[in-house]
């Protein structure tokens, strides 16, 4: 368990037993690894769970989701020439941590092996480092959920309503509105999916 578990922006993330928890900590070699890290470290996840049977969903930019549930949060941090990727993944709770949540024991009435996904997400982790951010956010965008979803996009200037379109490879999120808007990724604070 954590009892000071916290997701982006210092939001709490409630972290019980039966959930993992862990952290990567990987040597920063390029400007957008904190990204590269961000948008790996969900696809990692959503491509074991696939191979688990379970048709989970990459929800722009860090969360992995069984249908309208959370069951994956990310969050990487810089630091110096460091970043630390940290994955809470709902596992082994037989109640979800709060009602917008699920775990894979819910899911599928099974319970898992916490070492063995740990492992498996940690050579995950290990490949996203050998590779570019080009090869991660093409493969990113390839499995990407939310293309094509309505959305409400928060920054720090405020909200924009719209299709979300695409993420292009400058890191740019692509919503189609009343105009185009090119929203710089780094800018989006939060996103809310509507069906429509």
């Amino acid at each position: 368990v954590q009892v000071k578990g916290r997701g982006r922006y210092g939001r709490v993330w409630v972290s019980q037993e039966g959930g993992l928890w862990m952290t990567g900590l990987f040597e920063k070699k390029g400007e957008y690894d904190g990204f590269k890290f961000m948008f790996g470290s969900a696809l990692v996840v959503y491509k074991i769970l696939l191979h688990m049977g379970i048709n989970a969903r990459i929800k722009f930019p860090n969360d992995v989701y069984y249908k309208d549930k959370k069951l994956c949060g990310i969050l990487a941090e810089e630091r110096e020439n460091l970043i630390a990727v940290g994955i809470g993944l709902n596992v082994n709770q037989k109640e979800p941590p709060v009602p917008s949540s699920t775990t894979l024991y819910l899911i599928t009435g099974k319970t898992y092996d916490l070492e063995f996904l740990a492992y498996n997400i940690g050579k995950g982790l290990m490949e996203i480092d050998r590779k570019s951010i080009g090869e991660v956010v093409r493969e990113y965008r390839e499995n990407l959920s939310t293309i094509g979803k309505t959305v409400k996009i928060f920054t720090p200037s405020g909200a924009i309503e719209g299709t979300f379109e695409d993420l292009d490879m400058d890191l740019n999120v692509i919503l189609r509105g009343d105009v185009i808007y090119v929203i710089p990724a780094f800018e989006v604070l939060h996103l809310e999916e509507y069906e429509g």
